[in-house]
């Protein structure tokens, strides 16, 4: 190509990177890229044009051959930007590494290290590189963000809440980090303060969903609430996109069921679930065909001999069930006791079955092992008492796994009314994507069979090793109950269990507010209010023969 020609083409790119014309761009410049390798400001026009059409393997290609002639900290900072994007993190970790070997006050390329290494569980190194761009650069608003989010994720509140202050100093407009505090504030049982800065984040962007989400839940709500007229102006604006009306439809469908105006309520749950539903693409065919290959897989194998074990450090207690049947509240009981830690929800089992490739294996006691080792390798830096608890109701498929693994461990079975399951998993708005069945009526009554077919498999299996727990008995004859269950788990009778409501430590389930106050004995009747909005859950559990 002629030198006129050349900055014809070069003129011409510019021209339409300024009209903002990318995917024209990334076009045109397929054939002739390779003529601006030694280019920088044109190498960043395509390369830009390349991440805004999702063209990131010729973007990264690019950027490679940019790199060996040009190997500056910016152009190793964009590619480790591109290689992220991708999920190629121990790459995109090079780039960044390199990028600040030549620049070592790349605040940004330490951020954005930072977020990799914390992507991948790097937690340590990942701490260490928000501080270092935040050394780099006081004012790096983003990290000082990051950085507290990655507090909070590893349940260091008060460092959160410290760096969540830090970027309100930074930037009083942005709305996010008062609501952040707020959750923090929840979790901790201080739900005044957390009202508080819900309200701040509110009054900062109105339109910002999740604080009145957050307000809402741990309010009761009545007319005159300021929240809630706001939000009955808001539900009314044609201008929200799909994922705004998904969290205020789920808002204001609370506060209506709070002033018992059934018909809006539902009105707005029902809309608030279609919409998540279709945004997950769900598929409950999948969910079936996982319960069979659990079936399948344990249907013909006997229980590990435990003595091939070493003895661990920490025993787990597994609190197990459907969703919603009362997990949360025997935690905060058992977890007040003096030799307990409560672990809350772990995801380290269902992690570490996965990472097990099961399915492909035959070897159930190298899944077994593999499966213990990194377990316990986690549980042990959590807690020195004898005990943990790990609440994640959806273990209840993974009783094989755990007997297996954990043959000195307990676990406990949570049974509750199906309907008052069924309607409380179906009203609840929760942030797991793994929940897809809670948002149709027929696909929580359907999933509720799965579970209970699969209990009834595990029951005829192993039937000494689950301790049953009934949420109905529990309520009504509290104290028996509790003692019973203490004595299944040979731990000794103290008296402060009576108080699980005082214990303070911190929840982050959907029954924060629950645990945290006296029993309520008539929650599990609470659906029969609501049976006229219900009939698809009630006909499919009737016809299968479940009674409530």
């Amino acid at each position: 190509m002629s030198n006129k020609n050349f900055a014809i083409e070069k003129k011409n790119i510019i021209n339409l990177f300024n009209q903002k014309k990318f995917v024209k761009i990334s076009k045109i410049s397929q054939k002739i890229r390779y003529l601006f390798e030694d280019q920088p400001d044109i190498v960043k026009i395509i390369v830009m044009s390349d991440l805004n059409t999702k063209n990131f393997i010729k973007a990264e290609q690019l950027l490679k051959k940019a790199v060996i002639i040009n190997n500056t900290a910016e152009f190793n900072y964009i590619l480790g930007n591109t290689l992220k994007i991708q999920d190629k993190n121990s790459e995109a970790i090079v780039s960044y590494k390199k990028s600040i070997s030549i620049k070592k006050d790349f605040s940004e390329a330490y951020n954005n290290l930072a977020n990799v290494q914390k992507k991948i569980g790097n937690f340590d190194e990942a701490l260490l590189n928000y501080k270092n761009a935040i050394k780099t650069k006081e004012d790096n608003l983003e990290a000082y963000y990051n950085l507290a989010n990655l507090y909070k994720s590893l349940k260091n509140y008060d460092e959160a809440i410290k760096n969540y202050k830090k970027v309100i100093k930074l930037d009083p407009n942005f709305s996010d980090p008062y609501n952040n505090i707020g959750t923090i504030y929840s979790i901790l049982g201080k739900f005044n303060d957390a009202r508080e800065f819900y309200l701040k984040s509110m009054n900062v962007n109105e339109y910002f969903a999740e604080p009145y989400k957050n307000y809402i839940q741990l309010s009761k709500i009545d007319e005159k609430d300021d929240v809630f007229n706001n939000l009955k102006k808001i539900v009314k604006n044609e201008n929200l996109d799909e994922e705004q009306k998904e969290v205020f439809f789920y808002s204001i469908s609370k506060a209506y069921f709070d002033i018992e105006n059934n018909d809006l309520a539902f009105k707005y749950l029902n809309s608030a679930n279609k919409l998540k539903l279709n945004k997950l693409n769900y598929s409950f065919n999948k969910e079936k065909k996982e319960f069979k290959k659990i079936k399948d897989f344990f249907s013909n194998k006997e229980l590990l001999n435990s003595n091939s074990f070493k003895e661990n450090k920490v025993t787990p207690i597994f609190i197990l069930g459907m969703p919603r049947s009362g997990t949360s509240l025997i935690e905060q009981i058992i977890s007040n006791h003096s030799k307990v830690h409560g672990g809350g929800e772990l995801d380290t089992l269902p992690i570490s079955v996965k990472k097990s490739d099961w399915i492909n294996s035959n070897d159930l006691e190298k899944i077994s092992k593999k499966i213990r080792n990194e377990y316990l390798d986690r549980i042990s830096l959590m807690t020195k008492k004898k005990y943990i608890t790990d609440k994640l109701p959806g273990n209840f498929k993974r009783i094989g796994f755990i007997l297996n693994a954990f043959p000195d461990s307990k676990i406990i079975h949570l049974q509750r009314n199906p309907m008052a399951i069924c309607w409380s998993n179906y009203k609840s708005n929760f942030n797991s994507t793994g929940m897809g069945f809670t948002l149709s009526q027929e696909y929580t009554a359907e999933y509720y069979l799965l579970y209970r077919d699969l209990m009834k498999f595990w029951s005829e299996r192993y039937s000494e090793k689950i301790i049953n727990v009934n949420y109905e008995n529990l309520v009504e004859n509290f104290e028996e109950e509790v003692k019973k269950l203490f004595f299944k788990l040979n731990l000794k009778w103290e008296k402060q269990l009576y108080d699980f409501h005082k214990n303070e430590r911190p929840v982050e389930t959907a029954s924060f507010m629950q645990v945290r106050n006296k029993i309520y004995k008539k929650s599990s009747e609470q659906w029969k209010s609501y049976k006229k909005y219900l009939t698809s859950m009630i006909n499919i559990l009737s016809s299968n023969n479940v009674e409530f």
